[in-house]
């Protein structure tokens, strides 16, 4: 303690909080520790951000869960014309998603137009629907899907002339959510969700 002028004493002065030490080691210390294992616990379950936040990939072949479909993208490829069902512009081409695709509903539907989703792809907005989609065994035009039957459906676009056309896509699969309503009566509908999976796949040429 100290004395003051007039005879009385003033409490010492409290020590830095750097300076506080917990059992032998100084409080500064405490926390680096602390932080590095927390960054190592982390990292071993792939950093702070949780795994199940991230997007999954899409790889060629592998089934994606979509809510109402499960979506396997076979492959990307461009083709003069898909006559007499699509046409490109002169001198263009058409560029086809062709995917496995199943309903896992219990009521039949056609592809959905926003199933898959183009990006970056030049002289196709990220946005843009697809021209339509074909059943690759009849050729039907928007063919209507039945519960569990998977089909070959491609979803085509538009590429315009260019002097060299892409050899590899970043695509987006959409994923649906069930939605159950009932005012008057039983009423079920599927919605947009979050993405399913992204990814880049390679582009072959016919």
């Amino acid at each position: 303690m100290q004395e003051t002028g007039s005879g009385g004493q003033e409490p010492d002065e409290l020590p830095e909080f750097q300076d506080l030490r917990v059992r032998g080691r100084s409080v500064r210390t405490w926390a680096i520790s602390a932080g590095a294992v927390l960054l190592v616990v982390s990292a071993a379950f792939g950093g702070l951000k949780k795994a199940g936040d991230e997007t999954p990939r899409v790889d060629a072949g592998t089934a994606i869960d979509a809510g109402q479909f499960e979506v396997t993208v076979q492959r990307v490829v461009t083709v003069k014309d898909l006559k007499p069902l699509f046409t490109p512009d002169d001198g263009g081409v058409l560029i086809a998603v062709v995917t496995k695709l199943k309903v896992t509903d219990d009521t039949g539907t056609t592809p959905p137009s926003d199933l898959i989703r183009l990006i970056g792809v030049p002289g196709v907005k990220d946005t843009d629907p697809p021209l339509g989609t074909t059943n690759l065994r009849d050729a039907t035009m928007n063919p209507v899907l039945t519960p569990d039957a998977a089909e070959d459906i491609a979803y085509v676009w538009k590429l315009p002339k260019a002097g060299q056309f892409p050899t590899e896509v970043k695509l987006t699969v959409q994923s649906y959510e069930h939605v159950d309503e009932s005012l008057l009566d039983h009423h079920e509908k599927w919605l947009p969700d979050k993405i399913a999976a992204e990814g880049t796949v390679a582009v072959k040429a016919k």
